[in-house]
C-alpha cells in the first residue's frame, strides 16, 4: 500500500478467532503410509483392513474429510466418544484451521495432536493459524497462482475490521452486544463479483485515513491485549 505494508498480528487472530496464542509451537512432522494406517486404527478406531484400504484411496498421506465425518457419525451412535471426538477434531482443523486448496482432504500428520487429548490445550493454535495463512498468502502472492488456501475466514474478517472500504461485508450484531463471542462472528460474507486484479486500483489509492488502527478496543473486555502480541520476530 502507498504508506507501507500492513499484517495480520497474534492480536488479530486473538480476538477474530479467540484461539489461544500463548503455549507450544507445535510442528507437524512427516508421516509415512504405514504410519497412517496405525494411526487411524489406534485413535480413529477403524480395521487395518479398512485404514489401508483408505489410505491407498487417498493416494497420499492423508484422510478424506467424508470418511472423517461417517467415522464420527458411526462412533457417536455406537458411544465410542474418543474416536468420535477425535474424528470430529480432526476433521474441524482439515476443514478449517488448516484446510488446503483440495477441500475435501486432511493431511494425517495433524492425528498426532490428538493423541493425547489432554495435551491439546498447551498449544499455540492462534500461532499456529497465523503461520499456515502467512504460508499459503506467500503462495496465493505468485503470478501463476490463481486460488487460496488456508483459513480465509481469518483474513476475510481482518479486512472488514481494517479496511471498511475495501470489499464486501454483513454484520450480524453490534460489536458492543456481541456476547463475548469470537469477532469474526460480527460478519457475514456477501459474495462479491471483482477480482484480485479490479482491486489492486482500490489498494493503491489507500491511506492512513482509511484504516481502522484500533478496531478492538470494545473488545478488550473479552480478550485483553497480551504483551507477547509486541514480539517482532519470526514465527517458524
Amino acid at each position: 500500500m502507498p504508506f507501507g505494508e500492513m499484517s495480520i498480528t497474534l492480536d488479530d487472530v486473538a480476538c477474530l478467532l479467540h484461539l489461544p496464542i500463548r503455549g507450544i509451537f507445535w510442528s507437524p512432522q512427516d508421516v509415512t503410509e504405514e504410519l497412517v494406517v496405525e494411526l487411524a486404527v489406534d485413535y480413529l478406531g477403524v480395521s487395518q483392513g479398512q485404514a489401508q484400504s483408505h489410505v491407498r484411496s487417498c493416494r497420499g498421506s492423508c484422510y478424506k474429510l467424508e470418511w472423517l465425518y461417517d467415522l464420527f457419525v458411526h462412533h457417536r451412535v455406537a458411544s465410542s466418544w474418543a474416536y468420535a471426538t477425535r474424528a470430529y477434531l480432526l476433521m474441524l482443523v482439515g476443514s478449517t484451521i488448516f484446510a488446503d486448496k483440495t477441500f475435501t482432504l486432511v493431511e494425517a500428520r495433524y492425528l498426532l495432536l490428538f493423541r493425547d487429548l489432554d495435551g491439546c490445550s498447551g498449544y499455540s493454535w492462534g500461532a499456529a493459524a497465523l503461520v499456515t495463512l502467512y504460508r499459503y498468502l506467500g503462495d496465493a502472492s505468485m503470478y501463476s497462482c490463481k486460488q487460496l488456501g488456508g483459513y480465509p475466514t481469518l483474513l476475510q474478517c481482518w479486512i472488514h475490521e481494517y479496511f471498511s472500504t475495501v470489499g464486501k461485508r454483513g454484520e450480524n450484531w453490534k460489536p458492543a452486544e456481541n456476547c463475548g463471542l469470537p469477532r469474526a462472528m460480527r460478519w457475514s460474507y456477501r459474495q462479491g463479483v471483482l477480482k484480485v486484479n479490479d482491486l489492486r486500483p482500490t489498494l493503491g489509492e489507500l491511506t492512513t485515513t482509511d484504516v481502522i488502527w484500533q478496531p478492538f478496543e470494545d473488545h478488550r473486555a473479552w480478550r485483553v491485549f497480551d504483551e507477547i502480541c509486541l514480539y517482532r520476530g519470526c514465527l517458524k
